[in-house]
């Protein structure tokens, strides 16, 4: 048995061993669904995969129960996949190699996909339990999450029996969440226009890496590094200097991930070497000072290349980093004037070069639909400026707090009596697919709870041990007394 198996309460930390030798990125939630389908029917609960791939396992009230109101409990079944870039690891095939780190259980090299599959494993838990007293259960797994929520929206109202959902999927305990930011997805491409290089040029490759990442609802309010925005911002100051043309960028991979790593390839003239190698040098130092807090693993280096014959023109090359230098990223407006509390934000997330496109994509997020058009206006307006065609896509509505919920007064009570301490009840800038149900569903009651999890769309991503046990506590006193 693992020593993640033998942690406590084993009917939770089981499972998610279980949960991690299961390759489960978003788009690839094959395997992961079929060990759901799996678990139901070898205990017996009726169970269903809907059209979109969500799969739905009740389970009936324990004797005395039955007249007690039925409860949705709902997680998805997607993780994000992070990697440092040392890790040779194939998200997948490959299971993550979870370990015990002191008070925390985290991956070795990438996330740890206890966002969502903590959430996950506790609803299998409650499902597993004979000793649990609770009304009627259904069980409520989507997928897709983290790529655009697609098992939310693809869900059927016909398909849930209860006016009560509980939502797993957030990462303080002892806070429960009854509101979250709305978001839309940005994308800006370029065609590009290559011409050959000449031969009096040399060729660069400029890698940032180490930067910190992570959640780009939860955790840009703390500033981290955009490696996107950080290595444009140095080679806007290199064309400025030199006769520089891009030949490539590619920088993040994931729309709710902070970008932690950025590659270049850039071609200049032979006379420039000397003046980029002393930007180079100056840049790395001062990015180094900057980020020595947020970022303090910041590493950039940069060598000379082979093989390369074309690049994009100077002219296009120029619009192109403008465009990015310019583009809004991170919090963008608060809520208030102390700026704890974010309103509207976006997450430069990824660049990519491919087939003769170019391609910047950008995660926005508001509390209000008005704020988050605006902001996605300001950007369209931007690229379009530098020769980029816009597109938005996966728009995903806010959820609005209902702060006299009778569910969310129960939960509350639940979390004070296991926490021994007051619970705070919030609002988060990060999306949650219960706006989707809401939206879908109006007389739908929701609330959202789970254990401390630090770094999540990250390979620094942690869940604290007594954390879960004690959120765990908290989802069985909430049954027994809804």
């Amino acid at each position: 048995m693992s020593e993640i198996a033998q942690l406590q309460p084993e009917a939770v930390w089981r499972i998610f061993d279980e949960v991690c030798s299961i390759p489960r990125p978003s788009k690839h939630e094959e395997k992961i669904s079929q060990y759901l389908i799996d678990f139901a029917e070898k205990r017996n609960l009726k169970c269903k995969r809907d059209s979109v791939g969500n799969v739905l396992i009740e389970k009936p009230a324990t004797k005395g129960c039955e007249d007690k109101e039925p409860v949705v409990l709902q997680a998805h079944m997607d993780m994000v996949p992070q990697k440092r870039t040392d890790k040779n690891h194939n998200f997948l095939t490959d299971p993550i190699e979870a370990f015990v780190d002191g008070n925390f259980v985290r991956a070795n090299g990438t996330t740890l996909g206890a966002d969502n599959g903590i959430g996950l494993s506790m609803i299998l838990a409650i499902l597993d339990a004979n000793e649990i007293s609770h009304g009627p259960i259904q069980a409520l797994f989507t997928i897709d999450e983290e790529t655009g929520m697609t098992g939310a929206f693809g869900l059927q109202p016909s398909d849930i029996k209860a006016n009560k959902l509980i939502n797993l999927d957030t990462e303080n305990e002892n806070e429960i969440t009854i509101g979250c930011a709305g978001g839309l997805d940005a994308n800006f491409s370029f065609d590009l226009e290559y011409s050959e290089i000449n031969e009096h040029s040399t060729i660069y490759t400029i890698s940032l890496s180490g930067l910190t990442g992570g959640h780009s609802g939860f955790e840009i309010i703390l500033h981290r590094a955009n490696a996107n925005k950080v290595l444009c911002e140095f080679l806007y100051a290199v064309m400025e200097k030199t006769d520089m043309r891009l030949i490539s960028f590619n920088g993040g991979n994931m729309r709710n991930a902070i970008p932690r790593e950025a590659t270049a390839v850039i071609a200049i003239n032979h006379s420039f070497v000397n003046v980029f190698h002393k930007m180079f040098e100056r840049f790395v130092e001062e990015k180094q000072s900057q980020f020595y807090q947020t970022d303090p693993h910041f590493s950039c280096i940069t060598a000379e290349t082979i093989g390369e014959t074309k690049a994009i023109s100077q002219e296009q090359t120029a619009g192109i980093i403008r465009a990015i230098v310019n583009c809004p990223n991170g919090p963008v407006k608060y809520e208030n004037h102390n700026c704890k509390v974010l309103h509207t934000s976006t997450n430069l997330s990824f660049v990519t070069t491919k087939d003769n496109v170019l391609t910047v994509g950008c995660l926005l997020r508001s509390v209000d639909s008005e704020s988050k058009h605006q902001l996605a206006n300001a950007q369209k307006a931007i690229f379009e400026l530098y020769g980029a065609k816009a597109s938005f896509t996966g728009e995903y509505p806010g959820w609005k707090p209902v702060w006299d919920s009778k569910l969310l007064q129960t939960v509350k009570q639940s979390c004070e009596k296991i926490f021994e301490q007051e619970t705070k009840v919030v609002v988060v800038h990060a999306g949650l697919e219960c706006g989707i149900f809401v939206d879908k569903m109006p007389q739908m009651e929701a609330v959202s709870f789970g254990p401390n999890i630090r770094g999540p769309h990250s390979p620094n991503e942690v869940v604290e041990i007594a954390s879960v046990a004690k959120t765990w506590e908290a989802l069985k006193d909430v049954l027994v007394s809804l």
